[in-house]
């Protein structure tokens, strides 16, 4: 998996990005958050992914 930038949108001059991850299948499913409110917090170089 890669963490990849895509432009959101341009104001002017100012360009504003956005961030995405592709997810396995599996791994959407299994959590049962498909759906749902999220939030993420970044620890010791991790990405932490939970229901909000």
């Amino acid at each position: 998996m890669k963490i990849i930038t895509a432009m959101s949108k341009k104001v002017g001059d100012k360009e504003y990005s956005k961030y995405l991850l592709n997810l396995p299948k599996e791994v959407v499913e299994d959590s049962k958050l498909l759906g749902k409110e999220l939030k993420a917090k970044a620890e010791k170089e991790k990405i932490i992914i939970e229901k909000e």
